[in-house]
């Protein structure tokens, strides 16, 4: 038995008061139990405890012995959590794949932070709006917004992204603002990548869902270029909250039609990775902080 193993034995007769009940818990026998006490106390010089027939009574040695086993079994324990830590600490190279626009709006003002916190990581970010092959291409996570087909990928929901129709106050000013859905089918709209010149937006409006066609005179692939382009006074456009925050905060966007809410009225954004039961660290810590970053954020609700 190491030295370490009499302290615990010792800290357990002490707190326990009898050799029996030690020997019960620790699936021994009493005269076991004692025989070890009596070894520390033998390399001690000195006696641990006073014995009765009924429990064992510290001495002031071992009193003075007590204290400061308790402290080095706690010094131990300390030590090897934080070695336990560090082997255990997310390091190399973590693949992230994203669509460009929310790469650039969402991930970019954040990563900062994360690879501080994680100084033994190093990022590769491929921006991309395919479900490629992750596995095939060494893609630790992606990063997708919208519902997922099934596939024997995992994915976990980091936060709903709620959007919202938009239009810059020269736009409302020259062409009126609409009061009511059925208006946007004679104004200007954009669309965010659709294969058609039309496109159907739904409103809730109590408890009755409207459907509302529109002409679409400008369409992309691009987020982040629709939102400048309505900017532009181009038209109206639905983006989500978190790509028109800081243009609604300035007055350069306004919200249109807010007494209509989308529907639906909010879209997942999912970190999406291969499964397997042993997921990396440098995957979950990465999962964890996105998902930790997104729900605290203003941006997205």
């Amino acid at each position: 038995m190491n030295d370490l193993t009499l302290l615990r034995l010792f800290v357990q007769v002490s707190d326990q008061g009898s050799f029996s009940a030690v020997a019960r818990t620790t699936h021994t026998t009493p005269s076991a139990v004692s025989r070890q006490i009596a070894r520390l106390e033998a390399d001690l010089g000195t006696r641990l405890l006073q014995r009765t027939t009924r429990q064992q009574v510290l001495t002031e040695a071992g009193r003075v012995y007590l204290r400061h086993a308790r402290q080095i079994i706690e010094d131990v324990e300390t030590a090897r959590r934080e070695v336990s830590r560090l082997s255990n600490a997310p390091s190399g190279v973590l693949r992230v794949t994203a669509e460009a626009d929310l790469a650039l709006t969402l991930l970019t003002p954040i990563l900062p932070e994360f690879l501080e916190s994680y100084p033994d990581l190093r990022i590769q970010l491929h921006t991309s709006a395919d479900m490629e092959d992750l596995i095939g291409r060494g893609i630790d996570v992606a990063i997708r917004v919208g519902h997922l087909d099934e596939s024997s990928l995992v994915a976990k929901r980091l936060v709903m992204s709620r959007s919202l129709l938009v239009a810059s106050p020269d736009f409302l000013k020259r062409n009126g603002s609409p009061q009511h859905p059925e208006d946007l089918s004679g104004m200007s709209c954009l669309s965010f990548r659709v294969e058609t010149d039309l496109v159907t937006w739904r409103f809730k409006s109590g408890d009755e869902v409207a459907s509302v066609t529109v002409a679409v005179r400008t369409q992309a692939s691009s987020l982040v270029f629709l939102k400048e382009a309505v900017k532009s006074g181009l038209g109206i456009a639905m983006l989500p909250i978190w790509i028109v925050r800081n243009d609604l905060d300035s007055g350069e966007l306004v919200p249109v039609l807010s007494g209509f809410p989308l529907e639906p009225s909010a879209t997942p954004i999912s970190a999406v990775y291969p499964s397997g039961r042993n997921l990396a660290s440098k995957v979950r810590v990465f999962i964890d902080f996105l998902s930790a970053k997104m729900v605290s954020s203003s941006d997205m609700r």
